[in-house]
């Protein structure tokens, strides 16, 4: 009889980390890897969202005819995502043709690119995610499209309490995130992270730590796995995360810094 679960001691508590197995009438806990400790970050849709959210006193004085100055927080949220934008495409995993990225992003989220001289495929650039704002470090990535081979949460989780799975939206909410419900992406490294579309903009949400890194340059070319998400008893206070719409269109890449 296999066990039914593995416990760590860590940090911030008691640990159960697992993958689920779905069974008619009960739910198990099967023996994963050690679980990621989570992590704090922000995520926003668009560079305008991450603007409106930062909207606020500057002291730079306005300018007849000349659009408003920018608040500290704004003219952040143009380096962050600039920072993002930049790093895309070196980061991003790389197919030879659309066929292959669609496969593990799903039909229409990827577009073409050139990389090293190259014609490659790279999953779309959907969003951007903040890290490590505290610390000073700021690790600001593209967010891409949730991969296919990802962890569902199981029944009672959510990426809150399960930093890692993938949620499908609640009932009743709309593709724009207005109705609330839960938005899931997926980083060049392959995590899982998501946030609760009901909620304010700018807040922070719970991501696995491994997603907070820095983007790392990805020269291979060809699909990657799907890290294993985990459940920690500790990750049970609310933390709040972003509303409003998308990008647009889904595929379509972010091709301005703002100014």
């Amino acid at each position: 009889m296999k066990r039914s679960h593995a416990i760590f001691i860590g940090a911030t508590g008691l640990i159960f980390a697992g993958a689920y197995v779905g069974q008619v009438g009960k739910t198990r806990l099967e023996d994963a890897p050690a679980a990621e400790a989570p992590a704090e970050a922000r995520l926003y849709t668009s560079l305008e969202e991450c603007m409106r959210a930062h909207q606020g006193w500057t002291s730079i004085p306005p300018v007849s005819g000349q659009p408003a100055p920018l608040s500290p927080g704004q003219a952040q949220c143009q380096r962050d995502f600039a920072d993002a934008n930049a790093s895309h495409v070196q980061a991003a995993p790389k197919f030879n043709n659309q066929s292959e990225c669609e496969a593990q992003y799903g039909a229409q989220q990827c577009r073409p690119a050139t990389f090293n001289g190259s014609s490659v495929f790279v999953p779309a650039m959907l969003g951007f995610m903040v890290a490590n704002a505290l610390n000073g470090q700021r690790n600001s990535q593209a967010l891409l499209p949730p991969m296919r081979n990802g962890t569902a949460c199981p029944p009672g989780q959510t990426p809150e309490t399960m930093p890692g799975c993938t949620a499908p939206p609640r009932s009743g909410s709309s593709t724009s995130g207005s109705g609330g419900g839960w938005r899931s992406y997926s980083t060049s490294s392959g995590h899982t992270v998501s946030r609760d579309t009901s909620k304010a903009a700018s807040s922070a949400v719970t991501v696995p730590a491994g997603a907070t890194g820095a983007p790392a340059a990805r020269s291979s070319v060809g699909a990657i796995a799907a890290r294993p998400s985990s459940f920690s008893r500790s990750s049970t206070s609310s933390r709040s995360t972003t509303s409003r719409s998308g990008f647009g269109s889904i595929g379509r890449s972010i091709s301005r810094s703002g100014s």
